[in-house]
């Protein structure tokens, strides 16, 4: 693994040193994530080609201040994941389109019966749920949405992450853990 990890630092200065052609080498490896992660925050295939295409330019941009300590998938996930985030507020905030999913969630909130202040509590819990991801290192982050949002088999995660079943479990299990403590630390005791 350190090996590979020292491969792509190369590659990494290698870009940084006038290589630009090397960068589609990346785009290939970590565009899976990419779009998996742009995935949750819209439906639209056009606006999730858009927002990876936006993203990779970014990360390209900012490559000069990889510090090549931590992961560059560690720093490329929060990357993404900050773009998203801008990205949805954004779109609430000037309201000029929604995805499918937001769309989806309109009509569901009108057609029940929840009180605003119901919908408050799930809109609180939900972003509370968000800041509890974010605060776990990215591979328990994306193994625990894996098994429990995407309801994936350790085998096909094991498949996707290239990651034993056995790490996985752990990852999932800790993940868990780290949740629970997180949640009981602000008082709250959703499960």
């Amino acid at each position: 693994m350190e090996h590979s990890r020292k491969e792509e630092f190369q590659l990494i200065k290698n870009i940084l040193d006038g290589q630009q052609g090397l960068y589609r080498r990346l785009i290939d490896q970590y565009s899976p994530m990419v779009f998996h992660i742009v995935r949750r925050f819209v439906n639209d295939e056009d606006e999730v080609e858009e927002l990876a295409q936006q993203i990779f330019v970014k990360c390209y941009e900012r490559l000069d201040s990889f510090d090549m300590k931590s992961k560059f998938s560690s720093w490329l996930y929060m990357i993404a994941k900050n773009h998203c985030r801008d990205y949805a507020k954004n779109v609430r905030r000037k309201n000029k389109r929604f995805s499918e999913m937001e769309q989806h969630n309109l009509e569901a909130m009108m057609t029940t019966n929840e009180t605003p202040d119901q919908s408050l509590e799930q809109e609180e819990w939900n972003n509370l749920l968000d800041e509890a991801l974010d605060s776990l290192s990215p591979e328990y982050a994306q193994a625990f949405l894996y098994k429990y949002r995407d309801e994936m088999t350790y085998q096909a995660m094991a498949k996707r992450m290239n990651v034993s079943v056995s790490a996985l479990k752990v990852r999932v299990h800790r993940a868990r853990k780290e949740l629970k403590e997180y949640f009981e630390s602000r008082g709250g005791n959703h499960e």
